[in-house]
């Protein structure tokens, strides 16, 4: 789907998230807290010249399914439609987030598998991104995620530091600020696309845009 990271993902042993990418993922399940949500984690292609010269930076989130995550065809569908999103706009396929149904249940499962199986076939650094649904509120304390990186055909924890960009009492503020102004109700995902195709689940330019104003 998109080209190989280098090599220094692999050792780096921070994991950095961009406030954009943070709040959509965190959104996107707000936005639906009965359903499983799945999601992809982007950042820009590096140039060659840039490889290891920077650090490693999600940078943005494409929200994909809350209704259909178990259909395989409709996740094989978004992902072509991401990879030509990806390639027309220097983007590249770095992590999968995923949000299981229950409350207690925050371990990656078997769809989690399989759909960062595929992805790790372009991308051996893909960064799994479990969210930990317990510990979801409109008052964010951290990051309620768990990493992990496909291991021999497994999940396996990944060791790493999650670093919230540009500082974590900035980002955390802002997406509970985001909550509770229920911002969530205008993120769009892949399955809010199926029901109208005017609808940019790419982008969200208007999730952006309220992002940016509340951390200007």
């Amino acid at each position: 789907m998109s080209s190989v990271p280098d090599s220094s993902s692999v050792s780096n042993q921070q994991v950095n998230f961009d406030l954009r990418a943070f709040c959509k993922v965190i959104l996107h399940v707000t936005k639906y807290p009965q359903n499983p949500v799945n999601g992809v984690l982007l950042r820009e292609k590096r140039k060659d010249k840039d490889a290891g010269s920077r650090k490693f930076v999600i940078q943005d989130a494409i929200p994909v399914l809350h209704m259909s995550k178990y259909t395989t065809p409709m996740m094989e569908f978004a992902l072509t439609q991401i990879e030509q999103y990806c390639k027309g706009s220097d983007m590249e396929v770095v992590g999968y987030y995923q949000a299981n149904e229950s409350l207690k249940d925050n371990q990656p499962d078997i769809v989690a598998l399989r759909i960062s199986e595929k992805l790790a076939e372009s991308n051996p650094n893909l960064i799994v991104v479990m969210i930990n649904n317990d510990q979801l509120n409109s008052n964010l304390e951290c990051a309620p995620f768990t990493l992990y990186q496909v291991n021999e055909g497994k999940l396996r924890p990944k060791e790493a530091r999650i670093n919230l960009l540009p500082d974590e009492d900035g980002a955390l503020s802002t997406v509970s600020a985001l909550i509770q102004a229920k911002s969530y109700r205008h993120l769009i995902d892949f399955d809010n696309h199926l029901e109208d195709i005017s609808l940019n689940y790419w982008i969200n330019p208007t999730l952006n845009e309220e992002i940016e104003q509340l951390s200007s």
